[in-house]
């Protein structure tokens, strides 16, 4: 999931149980592996394709997805986990610890 989550806004080939295929950017996934392709291409295996605007595909029926071979997918999860790292600091008030929840009562008048 952590691989897959660091891939959004990259353009992916999806394959799925059912011998579909969906070709277009990953826009969302879940801890669930469901994930959400925009402008995406479905090519059945007679070769029919169809344009659609945004598709949700359920982990469950996902096979394979292929990621292009110029993708440095390490890279794009080191990145993936500075950046919920540095979130994950901001929000405990950058000291490293929770930030101090407020005290019923502090404050009003």
């Amino acid at each position: 999931i952590c691989n897959l989550k660091a891939l959004v806004g990259l353009e992916l080939l999806v394959e799925l149980r059912n011998d579909l295929s969906v070709r277009g950017v990953l826009h969302d996934c879940d801890n669930a592996s469901n994930v959400i392709i925009k402008d995406a291409t479905v090519e059945d295996v007679e070769g029919v394709q169809r344009q659609l605007p945004l598709v949700f595909l359920r982990g469950s029926n996902i096979r394979f997805v292929h990621i292009p071979d110029n993708v440095d997918v390490m890279q794009l999860v080191e990145d993936r986990r500075l950046m919920l790292d540095k979130a994950a600091t901001a929000y405990m008030g950058g000291k490293g610890a929770p930030a101090p929840k407020p005290v019923p009562g502090a404050g009003t008048a």
